[in-house]
């Protein structure tokens, strides 16, 4: 009698679950963050953006936009947590319906859950980054597109837009998405459909580009702070032999570089392809001394000598350069790491102490939430689920079975294309930058497994009756 007990109650559990609707089963799955997240994890990225917010003064170290939505966010719910809930909320409800234009409601609410609490889909989620916002506004566009009403695929345009505003690269990961799912008319095809939609894809990444030049106040030139000069110490690392001082030196004229002699040697000594900051904050040899934060940019004749300097390393040594972006990206996509920088964050960092007081935000956390974050680090470790690597191969692999299905071919070439910017563009291998990679492959396969699941089903249901039928006989 005891033992009935138990399983009468997993059962019923089982059945309860089961006729959940659709809206309890994604509010499940969305307050399983929520607990997790609250009220959203900082870091110094999300400090700047609340900072720039509230005092009104934009820069462009991080686009514009990401201020401007916070401001507006933050006059409804103080702090990170009104921006919590809109990122999460965008990528789950849009993950929901794309999973909607192929399953009944309940099916994909429970398969978009799945997806969104997967750990490397769900863990970034907790901090209020422009690499989340930029997913919660991808996932939508993605979404909006699927459908054949046309006012549908205008509203994916906008969400489009909103993911190239709040992420300067991310129109590595709209071009896919933009010619192979717009469609101006339903049921068009050959090239003229191509053409329009090209188009849509130019104007709404010019638009969003220049809607964050306008807003920004101080032009803050970060990339002659970091990519940069990382790129002409990467690539003259990657040459077998020293250069003499005297080349160095003419070609580094007007960089205001702090090292006279030995100037290659240092450079290796401070290279590392993971990053770039040793080469400004070295303790015994730094390079150079350039701003990376705050609200004065490096001057005007220093970022001029910069960009010549790269550009001549560039031209001169372009197998070098290529050598040392490849080392980079290979830590981006975690070759050798089983626990990528980043993929689980710290809930309570002393270094932002300060700028929480400053800001008047909390980062401190519950047991429950320390104890959830415990398990996401000891999970990491022990099961590669994290490394980028092992996506961006399925991705590839994939890629040429989805060539039939247009949908599924977008979404993986959108990760890849976005994946595939970071080459050039990677500033170090923190894990949100593989992000929405990981989450392309993870939903691309979903779609790819379920549909090769409900073809099989008819064809091993038909075959059973034939076979039940010839017994009969």
């Amino acid at each position: 009698m005891s033992s009935l007990a138990p399983r009468a109650l997993v059962g019923r559990m089982r059945r309860a679950l089961a006729a959940a609707p659709p809206v309890a089963v994604l509010a499940l799955g969305w307050l399983v963050l929520i607990v997790y997240a609250f009220p959203g994890q900082m870091t110094r990225d999300s400090y700047s953006h609340l900072r720039e917010a509230r005092s009104g003064i934009y820069t462009d170290g991080h686009p514009p936009v990401i201020n401007l939505i916070w401001k507006l966010v933050d006059a409804v719910v103080e702090g990170p947590f009104g921006m919590l809930v809109l990122q999460s909320t965008m990528l789950l409800a849009g993950m929901f319906f794309v999973f909607r234009h192929m399953l009944g409601p309940r099916r994909a609410a429970w398969l978009a859950v799945a997806v969104f609490l997967y750990p490397p889909v769900f863990a970034p989620m907790a901090v209020i980054w422009k690499d989340c916002l930029m997913a919660g506004f991808l996932s939508l566009g993605i979404a909006s597109l699927l459908s054949k009403r046309r006012w549908s695929h205008l509203t994916g345009l906008a969400a489009l837009f909103g993911a190239t505003a709040v992420r300067y690269n991310a129109l590595a990961a709209t071009l896919p998405l933009v010619v192979l799912l717009f469609q101006w008319r339903p049921g068009a095809r050959g090239l003229r459909r191509y053409a329009i939609a090209l188009a849509s894809w130019l104007v709404l990444t010019v638009a969003a580009f220049r809607l964050n030049a306008a807003l920004t106040d101080r032009p803050m030139h970060f990339w002659y702070s970091s990519l940069a000069v990382h790129d002409i110490v990467g690539t003259h690392a990657q040459l077998d032999e020293d250069l003499p001082d005297a080349q160095l030196a003419a070609r580094l004229a007007g960089t205001e570089l702090l090292v006279e002699r030995d100037i290659h040697r240092n450079m290796r000594a401070v290279y590392d392809p993971s990053n770039f900051f040793p080469i400004l904050s070295d303790p015994e040899r730094p390079l150079w001394r350039l701003p990376i934060i705050g609200t004065e940019p490096a001057p005007r004749a220093q970022r001029d000598a910069i960009g010549r300097a790269w550009w001549a390393t560039v031209t001169e040594h372009p197998f070098a350069y290529l050598v040392h972006r490849l080392r980079v990206f290979a830590t981006v996509l975690s070759f050798g790491d089983p626990t990528p920088p980043g993929a689980v964050t710290p809930r309570e960092a002393p270094a932002w102490t300060a700028l929480a007081t400053e800001l008047g935000t909390t980062h401190e956390a519950s047991e429950l939430q320390r104890g959830m974050t415990r398990a996401l680090v000891a999970f990491s470790k022990r099961v590669p689920v994290f490394v980028p690597w092992i996506y961006f191969a399925l991705s590839v692999l994939c890629a040429p079975l989805a060539f039939r299905q247009r949908d599924v071919l977008a979404v993986l070439l959108s990760g890849l294309s976005f994946q595939g910017g970071l080459l050039f563009l990677a500033p170090s291998p923190d894990y949100r930058y593989s992000h929405w990679m990981v989450s392309c492959t993870v939903v691309g396969l979903a779609v790819l497994a379920t549909r090769r699941y409900r073809h099989a089903r008819p064809a091993a249901n038909t075959k059973h009756a034939v076979a039940s039928q010839a017994s009969a006989q």
